[in-house]
């Protein structure tokens, strides 16, 4: 018997040839038009990532709900301080009058864990050790970063102090992005839109919208919002900026952040 060597015939082995596959033009046309599909839901999606839309299950992107450039916000206040302005805490209005002449870290936050121990800590040794000179804190849950703020007001408020560990001011949960943006946070995005240390400038989408929780604003004696920092941003490490609020001094160029060593970002300069 003839051994099959290179090549060999479909029959020359004993060998019997597959049966051709033939796909109908109407087969592949739906094939076609089912990649065509894939393609433009993946388009679909890249704009919504950029726009700052939802994800699958209920998961938001950085902005929260109605982040994206074609949302229209409420008329902005008048005011540039937000020390003009007043929100609801214990279901009652309260008016940030009462941080007037103080150095204040503006944050929000909530319940889940992620970005804890690096806030937290920090946070407290700046009060701990300027609290006496004029810096305080308050804080602002809100539910709009992947549900990570379940809870009612009064218990984001408990959580918040048992981290902390110690008691201040949070106010009932709030919108910071989208059509339903609290005039406070309507401020100080428009004066702060970028968060600290940054390479790429704004988010696109909603101008200076907030992209988590634990985005912390330092506002001066006025009310005005100086600097803005990232979640992940230890407040621990603006020490600096702090002091010099309070010796009524500009902050530290944002520069300072990568490159403390330089001449300008002496405290005492």
């Amino acid at each position: 018997m003839a051994q099959c060597v290179r090549a060999p015939s479909l029959t020359s082995c004993g060998w019997t040839a597959a049966p051709a596959v033939r796909r109908s033009r109407a087969a592949l046309a739906v094939r076609a038009a089912a990649y065509g599909d894939r393609q433009n839901n993946a388009a679909s999606r890249r704009q919504t990532l950029l726009a700052g839309g939802p994800l699958l299950g209920g998961l938001v992107l950085p902005g929260g709900a109605g982040a994206g450039a074609a949302a229209e916000l409420a008329t902005p206040p008048a005011t540039d301080s937000i020390y003009d302005l007043s929100a609801f805490m214990y279901g009652e209005e309260v008016s940030l009058e009462r941080y007037r002449g103080k150095v204040l870290m503006v944050l929000t936050e909530r319940i889940v864990l992620p970005f804890q121990n690096v806030n937290y800590p920090g946070a407290r040794s700046l009060y701990e050790k300027y609290k006496h000179q004029g810096f305080t804190l308050c804080a602002f849950p809100c539910n709009q970063f992947g549900g990570q703020a379940p809870g009612t007001s009064q218990e984001e408020r408990e959580w918040a102090w048992r981290k902390f560990g110690f008691e201040f001011d949070v106010f009932d949960k709030i919108e910071v992005n989208g059509t339903g943006t609290h005039p406070i946070y309507q401020i100080l995005k428009r004066q702060q839109p970028v968060s600290l240390p940054s390479s790429f400038g704004p988010l696109p989408g909603e101008p200076g919208r907030i992209e988590w929780n634990y985005t912390k604003f330092l506002v001066d004696q006025n009310g005005v919002a100086r600097k803005r920092y990232k979640p992940t941003f230890n407040p621990a490490d603006f020490d600096g900026d702090v002091a010099r609020l309070l010796a009524g001094k500009e902050p530290l160029p944002a520069e300072c952040i990568a490159h403390p060593g330089r001449k300008v970002c002496k405290v005492d300069a």
